[in-house]
């Protein structure tokens, strides 16, 4: 049980297997510190990074210098901004654009009167965001240096299908004025949208916005602005990390995705070799460490891949979500009351 007989306050050690946010508290913190079990039951948050990612940030320089030095101020910046708006799927990718803004300080390399993020605040485009952690995240970034633009996507697009959906809605419904300045170059032509991401990434959103009907489709550039590869340390720092919970009577690891979940099950030895058995007998000793996903698609992998069943798959992907299904589940098995 989670709750101790004489009422001593127990900590619940809840590891996510993605890299803490960069500038600010990370969303899952905040929230599982703000939203405790009960007054005698807290959680305990921590990361274990899987993935390390290194930065690109000239493509992204390069990009926003150039527009910089086109022509027209105030009066047009949407009209000779190049696209119609940007697409992010990960919140690398928006960490890695708030470093390239971060970098376009004034300096003797700009000879005009305004600097490039003097520009950035008169551009009015969509900035479009799988999920809401990545809509928070450049919610940030538009708030302090593009504050005409509007955060599109969010909570009501947690996946690629549903942002390109979403991203054909607005971009084909017929509109007047600024708006329509966003949307065509000054010779009358559709621009193109651009889509932030890594050089591992899905196709998704930019495959189905390029094969809609041929009225309705968008083109997209595509702008690799990291690269990811496994952390080398990842293996020893889950270890140490569940050495440090080794005492807890209830712990929780949350994994964010399929690359994440199979780097677990090798790392604890619950997965020998490429066979769907090896783990079972180790799992069924140790019941104190359940396994949370933060999606379908990461659960379905590990069932159908290795036929490993998660214990919980979040009905959202957020930290509301983790948190319902893993005290719906630990009420059910009588973990807590």
């Amino acid at each position: 049980m989670a709750n101790t007989k004489d009422g001593t306050k127990v900590s619940i050690p809840i590891i996510f297997l993605k890299t803490p946010s960069v500038g600010h508290k990370d969303p899952y913190t905040t929230y599982f510190d703000c939203n405790p079990l009960s007054p005698s039951s807290s959680y305990e948050p921590s990361y274990v990074p899987v993935l390390e990612h290194t930065s690109n940030l000239t493509p992204i320089v390069t990009m926003l210098s150039c527009y910089h030095r086109s022509k027209g101020y105030q009066q047009n910046a949407c009209e000779s901004f190049p696209y119609a708006g940007l697409i992010f799927t990960s919140q690398r990718a928006v960490e890695t654009f708030a470093s390239a803004l971060a970098s376009l300080l004034p300096d003797n390399m700009f000879d005009h009167d305004k600097t490039p993020l003097e520009r950035l605040q008169h551009l009015a485009i969509p900035l479009y965001a799988v999920g809401p952690a990545t809509a928070r995240s450049l919610e940030g970034i538009r708030d302090k240096h593009m504050p005409c633009c509007r955060v599109r996507g969010g909570e009501e697009a947690g996946t690629g299908e549903l942002l390109a959906a979403l991203i054909l809605r607005d971009y084909n419904t017929p509109c007047n004025g600024p708006r329509s300045a966003q949307r065509r170059s000054e010779d009358g032509e559709k621009k193109r949208l651009l889509f932030l991401t890594g050089a591992k990434h899905r196709d998704v959103v930019p495959v189905t916005l390029r094969s809609a009907p041929d009225e309705q489709s968008i083109d997209v550039e595509t702008m690799v602005v990291y690269a990811t590869s496994e952390s080398l340390s990842f293996a020893s720092d889950i270890r140490n990390s569940l050495e440090a919970t080794a005492t807890a009577p209830v712990r929780w690891i949350v994994i964010f995705s399929p690359t994440s979940g199979e780097s677990l099950l090798r790392a604890l030895g619950w997965l020998k070799g490429d066979t769907k058995d090896g783990w079972r007998i180790q799992r069924l000793v140790d019941r104190r460490t359940y396994i949370a996903s933060i999606g379908p698609t990461t659960r379905d992998y590990m069932k159908s891949t290795f036929g490993f069943d998660v214990d919980v798959c979040a009905e959202k992907p957020s930290p509301e979500g983790v948190r319902q299904g893993v005290e719906e589940f630990m009420r059910t098995e009588g973990l807590i009351p």
